[in-house]
């Protein structure tokens, strides 16, 4: 692949998802609702580590249902605020692509603000970004069953936070728009987990980013 047009294509793919992903504030704000539910559940707040998987399980769902239904790009600009603007700017398939990582970044936008809430705004924007990124570009890449797959992609997503050689959040743009690229071109869905950018396939892609993420804020990778 040309890496002249693939730079250009994943500097504009990073502006327009960076433009209509959710904000670290309106997270806050979402997951406020999820605790307020929680606390009228169960009397308390979720303090302990199952409390606050309890709640991340539920933003997880939400996503990935949100995912599904914006399998098809046609129904994309209706169901996801700011992703006419996408439409507009990208076109085609990749569109596709900013539907779909908009949605894993605002989950894992709202899964940082279930484990590290004491965290600057802009190191949550950061640590959510490298989360969804990471985790998404390493299932493509991966083969093997789901379950392998998850786990490689925790221990790949925790090295890139906790490593010596941070990777970007550029380079993982990069990353993210060749590896879907390459998979929605040859149609290739391995384990059950590769693109196709269809209903099913983003609600099970989302749904693991989901996972993966959990277990890295909840300091669960072995």
């Amino acid at each position: 692949m040309d890496h002249a047009t693939d730079e250009p294509e994943a500097s504009r793919l990073q502006k327009v998802v960076e433009g209509i992903a959710i904000t670290p504030e309106a997270a806050a704000k979402l997951v406020g609702g999820y605790r307020a539910t929680f606390e009228a559940k169960f009397k308390r707040e979720p303090e302990s580590l199952e409390d606050k998987r309890r709640v991340a399980n539920k933003i997880v769902g939400r996503y990935s249902k949100l995912s599904a239904a914006a399998g098809a790009v046609t129904a994309v600009p209706s169901v996801i605020p700011g992703v006419g603007t996408a439409v507009a700017v990208l076109g085609g398939g990749v569109t596709d692509i900013a539907a779909a990582l908009k949605l894993q970044i605002d989950m894992c936008m709202c899964l940082v603000e279930v484990y590290e809430t004491e965290m600057s705004a802009e190191d949550k924007k950061h640590l959510a970004f490298t989360i969804a990124l990471a985790g998404s570009a390493e299932q493509m890449a991966t083969k093997g069953g789901k379950a392998a797959v998850q786990k490689i992609a925790e221990k790949l997503v925790y090295q890139y936070l906790r490593g010596p050689a941070l990777v970007t959040i550029k380079q993982l743009f990069k990353r993210a728009s060749i590896t879907f690229t390459q998979k929605a071109a040859a149609k290739a869905i391995p384990a059950g987990v590769g693109v196709a950018f269809s209903s099913s396939t983003n609600y099970v892609l989302t749904t693991v980013v989901g996972k993966v993420a959990v277990a890295v804020l909840a300091k669960d990778v072995k």
